[in-house]
Formats: C-alpha cells, structure tokens, sequence
C-alpha cells in the first residue's frame, strides 16, 4: 500500500474576512426580511383596525336612524 504525505490546509486573513462578511450579509438579510414581516402584519393589523371601526360606525349609525337589514337574500 503506498502512503502519501498528510494533506495540509492553510487558511488566510482573507479566507476569515471573507467567511465574515458572508456571514455578515446573511443576518442583515435576515434581520430585514424580520423588519419586513414584522411592517407587513403592524399594517394588517392596522387595516383590520380601520375596518372594525368602519363596521361599528356603520353600526352605530343604521341603529339611530333605525334602519334594519335583511339577511339570506
């Protein structure tokens, strides 16, 4: 069986800037998809908001002027 010499591996300041900055790039791209859903759902939840308070008004107004709706037709 033949024998050959042990590989050896040599790692460089570039090799370990390299590796930081992809890291880097990785948990602000993940830092601003976080952002974005978090914007995404504040702006459902406001949304929702606006229409309860469109529906309640709604509400409010058809009971004082005493209108009644029909429902299943």
């Amino acid at each position: 069986m033949l024998r050959r010499p042990p590989t050896t591996l040599t790692i460089t300041a570039e090799d370990v800037a390299g590796y930081e900055d992809r890291r880097a790039s990785e948990a602000l791209l993940a830092q601003q998809q976080a952002r974005l859903v978090a914007q995404q759902q504040q702006q459902q939840q406001q949304q929702q908001h606006r229409e309860n308070a469109a529906d309640s008004a709604r509400a409010m107004r058809d009971e004082r002027i005493g209108v009644t709706r029909r429902t299943g037709r």
